[in-house]
């Protein structure tokens, strides 16, 4: 709901209300070492930024330099911050070790460099590019031997993230290659492709070797620029595992023409598999079977599928392919053919696909299979398949799952109460979260909230009371406006020692679809001080928001979301076009 007058109020009310009990030791005692999360500083920023403070969000971002920055930060100061702002952080952040860091619990690898998010801020001042670029070519201690690798990425990422500005227009190529040494050359080919029209041989003469680290990036560019020879090329160059992902990555566009697919296909049955053990060749012959599915050649695919056995590697077993089979044949609905179809099935029923895998895909495959067969295969489906699968899936939830997918099938031919007795189970008695999941999305589609409002709220329930941040938030995508108001009190049921992950996905979620009531009822089940301090920082962001800013400022100093150089005088923070950063 909209926040204005007596809502904003008192939603502020309740937000002070709470954080006095929690420092007066009326809620739990909070977890040990908790502090603010960078991200919450970021959202409050955005927060201010959208309720009109720009000066104000303009000081958070830069109070946000005295912590590790989080991912939520690239975005947020290309909308926040004006030209001149943009080049002042950068500034400020190339003088402290910004440059050489990794987004707050991110990991060091492409696409996480805190530096390549500076780069869009100092894009088309040389001066400014040239002073990042010196930051991060600088060598740290041990990255001359065991640490080699993170420097080279890092390079590689600002380069490439400054190339995107530059497309089509080659020409800052020799100015950032001036300032690289000939061990860091090779760094610069993503940004080199990126920039185009360059080819891999013109890549190569700048650059020298493409790295393996750069193999895969580089082929995406390829891809993009239409560059199909070169991306083929370099892709069976890489070693095992990035040449399967690469030659994979070349199969996805489509349209190929059928010299150009006959080509992929011979280059991918010459990869290496990466091992001999038998992970590893499932592994490659789940991709080479998605390739063929991207191809357009089913058959092919599914006599892949029937070569495979159960692999160790998570999600790359015959189930899911299984599963991705079905999902292009509901693409191509014309090729979905009965044989197809039951060939699909009756790999299912093996002994090669593990319980827990079929687990996860059988309420998919179920609905999706009787969706596209005939009338004799759906009977088929009914009377000899569905039992087979239940079979196959001794756990109670897991054959629930089953029931849950010939439910959802029929209720997909008109049958509404077809999943009445799953629910029934499901809410009756102890059943895991990805059932409960399962059921929720579906219940939404039989009308079931209307229906009877309390069986759904308990489904929700079980979902929430696993206490995993993961189903909570797979949950909410789930629920419409309908659906939504019963997590007040489907979380209030949940035990308070389960609750905390769904506090804070909820409170998140509240504040970003502007729910003032829900983020109210959040706020009542914070089962301790911390949980009380995180929500009651997302009321300090909806409230300013809405423009209410008096009372989000006294809110979000209480939750130490407002950081000192936000606090400093407008003239302190210069101001010109807002967002210029981003052009």
């Amino acid at each position: 709901m909209p926040v204005a007058g007596t809502i904003a109020t008192d939603l502020a009310d309740l937000a002070r209300s709470a954080l006095s009990r929690s420092a007066a030791g009326q809620v739990d005692t909070e977890p040990p070492e908790c502090k603010v999360d960078p991200a919450e500083r970021i959202g409050w920023a955005v927060a201010r930024f959208d309720g009109g403070d720009r000066a104000g969000a303009a000081g958070e971002l830069f109070g946000c330099l005295d912590g590790w920055l989080p991912r939520e930060f690239a975005e947020a100061a290309a909308r926040i911050l004006s030209r001149e702002q943009a080049l002042r952080f950068v500034a400020a952040a190339l003088d402290g070790e910004h440059p050489y860091r990794w987004f707050h619990s991110g990991f060091a690898g492409p696409e996480g460099s805190v530096a390549a998010a500076l780069a869009p801020l100092v894009v088309g001042e040389p001066d400014a590019e040239a002073a990042l670029l010196r930051a991060v070519l600088v060598i740290l201690p041990n990255e001359d031997r065991t640490r080699a690798h993170s420097r080279a990425a890092r390079i590689s990422e600002v380069l490439a993230a400054l190339a995107e500005a530059y497309a089509g227009k080659p020409a800052p190529l020799d100015r950032w290659s001036a300032m690289l040494d000939e061990d860091d050359r090779p760094c610069l080919a993503v940004a080199a492709a990126r920039c185009g029209p360059v080819g891999l041989a013109e890549v190569e003469r700048r650059c020298g070797t493409v790295r393996e680290a750069d193999g895969e990036r580089l082929v995406a560019a390829f891809v993009a620029a239409d560059r199909f020879d070169d991306a083929l090329t370099l892709a069976t160059r890489l070693g095992p595992i990035q040449q399967q992902r690469a030659l994979l990555t070349l199969a996805m566009p489509g349209g190929l023409s059928p010299a150009r697919a006959r080509a992929l296909v011979a280059a991918f049955r010459k990869c290496p598999k990466g091992g001999r053990e038998r992970d590893a060749q499932m592994v490659y012959q789940h991709r080479f079977a998605r390739l063929l599915l991207a191809l357009e050649r089913v058959d092919d695919a599914l006599a892949v599928l029937h070569r495979m056995r159960d692999c160790r590697v998570s999600g790359y077993g015959p189930a899911p392919l299984a599963l991705d089979v079905l999902r292009r044949l509901d693409d191509r609905p014309d090729v979905a053919t009965p044989e197809r179809l039951r060939a699909v099935l009756d790999v299912l029923a093996t002994p090669w696909v593990i319980p827990q895998e079929l687990a996860a895909v059988v309420a998919s495959v179920v609905p999706l299979a009787h969706a596209l067969a005939d009338e004799p295969l759906r009977a088929e489906i009914v009377d000899v398949h569905v039992p087979r699968l239940r079979a196959r899936l001794r756990n109670n939830s897991w054959a629930l799952l089953v029931d849950a997918g010939l439910g959802a099938a029929l209720a997909e031919a008109g049958d509404a109460t077809a999943l009445d007795p799953v629910f029934g189970q499901a809410a009756g008695g102890r059943t895991e979260a990805r059932l409960n999941l399962v059921l929720v999305r579906l219940a939404g589609r039989t009308g079931l909230p209307a229906r009877d409002r309390e069986l759904f709220t308990r489904l929700v329930t079980g979902v929430l009371a696993e206490g995993y941040r993961s189903h909570a938030e797979d949950l909410l995508p789930a629920l419409d406006a309908e659906g939504r108001t019963v997590l007040p009190a489907a979380l209030a049921a949940v035990p308070a020692d389960r609750r905390r992950q769904a506090v804070d996905v909820l409170a998140r979620f509240a504040e970003r679809v502007d729910d003032a009531g829900l983020l109210a009822a959040v706020l009542a089940a914070a089962p301790d001080a911390e949980s009380t301090r995180r929500v009651a920082g997302r009321a300090a962001m909806l409230l300013a928001r809405h423009g209410e800013l008096a009372d989000a400022l006294d809110i979000a100093r209480r939750c130490d979301l407002v950081g000192a150089a936000s606090e400093q005088p407008a003239e302190a923070l210069p101001v010109d076009t807002p967002g210029a950063a981003a052009n």
